[in-house]
């Protein structure tokens, strides 16, 4: 897995409730939706749903792992 860093934007508070909100009826964390956006702009695709899910598991794993500290 590639390493990751943080990046901070500025949005109006009403579109990020709405983001979020979105984001968490589709089963998604906004990160997540901004991370297929950046990709998708970029061209990058990810035609392997299996790819995606194991990117999920570890996403929610390191969660967890957290969580349990």
């Amino acid at each position: 897995m590639a390493i990751e860093t943080r990046l901070t934007i500025r949005i109006d508070e009403s579109k990020r409730k709405q983001l979020q909100d979105k984001a968490r009826k589709e089963g998604k964390t906004a990160t997540d939706v901004m991370t297929e956006l950046i990709d998708s702009y970029l061209g990058i695709t990810k035609n392997d749903k299996v790819s995606q899910l194991e990117e999920r598991v570890a996403r929610l794993e390191e969660r967890l792992g957290e969580s349990a500290a």
